[in-house]
């Protein structure tokens, strides 16, 4: 059993990244309790709205060229792809920057934050780092260089609880917060820079080629015209709820919610971050030479159910007295999002598999229709909610709508793959 497992290189792949990525969440769970009585929930509110912001931006900030990273043949063309992609996140920046502060004055009234200007800069400094290092994160994938990946997280951990930590002690509010988050990309950006630079300097520096560039941007044009507007969609949708409940209820509410969220997401992540790292390369590896894509995705899919069943259970039944005990008894309210936000994210977690795999099948514009019936249902869900139904209802039902949704993609896909062969 111990030889088959050291003989897949799947496994040690994800085992690899999963070290460094444990190490990271495992930090971020010791402080979490430090945190919660360091920062109140209004503050872990206003932070959400911030990070909200910012994964909003990142997704689309490169167009979404830097999933092709990893699909050319050609070494030199995969280098091509990631400096268009780098230019292209520097412009996109740009853009950003000037909207934010065009319209920083009616966002500060929208969503009930007073002192904005405190911390609106670190924004754009966030999507900047936040998308080069998405750049560097799909060209080490391509490299199977995954070691080095782990070590710019647990780097971007530590710089995180460090200044986080520091702000809460020195009593700065919710710059300290944000702060940290940024402090973090940047930190993790800059590790993982020198890396590549000291790895893949060479044909780096003789990849170079703007010619090049602007043939593969058509070549992969598909991922700008479908990929792009599908994320966007994708993450409005992910993050469309700290918005909503901040205007219609408040940003104590928006801290319950995302506190929650951020809880849940970090064991979550902790696997299914590096499973899906190391299966976008190797579905498509798959898919290029003929193998069973069908066979992989649902053993991957059905591995992923196995690990996430019993949490779920665990926060289902238990959700609230776990919070109340670890965060403190002003998060209560916490632990009771967390019981029906678990059934979303479980299967959220059982679909990187069947995302990945739409990728590599080409079925960007399936994906893009999804994205908008999903984001669609999930905004009427928040809206009718706040004018009609308590917090904690519109928490349960936009739960329920983001469940169906992500096991409809898991069934469909798979459905798909079949009918390929």
């Amino acid at each position: 059993m111990i030889q088959n497992i050291k003989k897949s290189l799947f496994i040690r792949n994800v085992l690899t990244l999963m070290t460094g990525t444990a190490i990271a969440q495992a930090l971020n769970i010791i402080i979490a309790p430090i945190l919660s009585r360091l920062y109140d929930p209004h503050a872990f509110g206003v932070f959400a709205v911030y990070t909200s912001i910012v994964s909003i931006c990142v997704v689309v900030v490169g167009l979404k060229y830097e999933l092709a990273i990893v699909l050319p043949k050609k070494q030199e063309d995969a280098a091509n792809v990631l400096y268009l992609s780098i230019i292209v996140v520097v412009f996109m920046t740009l853009l950003s920057t000037i909207f934010l502060f065009l319209f920083k004055d009616y966002l500060e009234i929208w969503f009930h934050i007073q002192g904005l200007n405190e911390f609106i800069w670190w924004i754009p400094i966030s999507i900047l780092f936040f998308g080069i290092y998405n750049n560097f994160n799909y060209w080490s994938t391509r490299q199977k260089s995954f070691k080095r990946l782990s070590i710019s997280q647990i780097f971007r951990s530590i710089s995180v609880a460090a200044t986080q930590l520091g702000g809460g002690i020195s009593k700065i509010g919710t710059v300290g917060l944000i702060a940290g988050q940024a402090i973090g990309h940047i930190v993790a950006t800059v590790v993982l820079g020198k890396q590549i630079w000291k790895d893949d300097r060479q044909v780096l520096t003789s990849s170079f080629n703007f010619n090049k560039m602007k043939d593969l941007a058509r070549t992969y044009k598909e991922f700008p015209k479908y990929s792009a507007p599908q994320s966007l969609i994708n993450s409005l949708s992910q993050n469309v709820a700290p918005f909503i409940l901040a205007a219609y209820f408040s940003p104590t509410v928006v801290g319950y919610y995302s506190l929650s969220l951020r809880l849940l997401q970090l064991p979550i992540n902790l696997i299914g971050d590096s499973v899906r790292q190391v299966f976008y390369p190797r579905i498509a590896e798959i898919y290029n030479h003929g193998g069973d894509l069908h066979k992989y995705l649902v053993k991957s899919t059905v591995f992923l159910g196995v690990i996430i069943l019993l949490p779920s259970l665990i926060i289902f039944l238990s959700g609230p007295l776990l919070f109340s005990i670890v965060l403190g008894k002003e998060w209560y309210e916490a632990g009771v999002y967390s019981q029906w936000m678990m059934l979303w994210l479980m299967f959220g977690f059982m679909n990187r598999p069947a995302s990945a795999t739409a990728q590599v099948l080409g079925l960007q514009k399936f994906l893009f229709y999804y994205e908008v019936l999903f984001f669609l249902s999930r905004l009427v869900v928040l809206i009718l909610g706040a004018y009609y139904l308590s917090s904690l209802y519109t928490i349960i039902i936009y739960s329920i709508v983001g469940a169906i949704f992500n096991f409809s993609l898991i069934m469909t896909v798979i459905f798909l793959s079949k009918k390929q062969e």
